[in-house]
């Protein structure tokens, strides 16, 4: 299984926001959204800070998506 970001990227660009104005508004660190550029797993309190801070569910964030071996 792997994960995807682009939901929540589709939400910043809708609502003209940065990253770094993502940074700003949860507190969360750069190091937290690089890895999310890179598709990486975050921990459920920086998903929850995101959720709370963009009045978004987690479904309106992330995908979670098969990989075929």
């Amino acid at each position: 299984m792997s994960v995807s970001y682009k939901k929540l990227w589709i939400h910043l660009t809708e609502k003209n926001m940065k990253i770094t104005d993502l940074i700003k508004l949860t507190g969360i660190t750069s190091n937290t959204l690089a890895n999310m550029g890179k598709d990486e797993y975050i921990s459920m309190k920086n998903l929850e800070k995101i959720c709370r801070a963009m009045n978004l569910t987690p479904s309106d964030i992330w995908n979670l998506l098969r990989i075929s071996t």
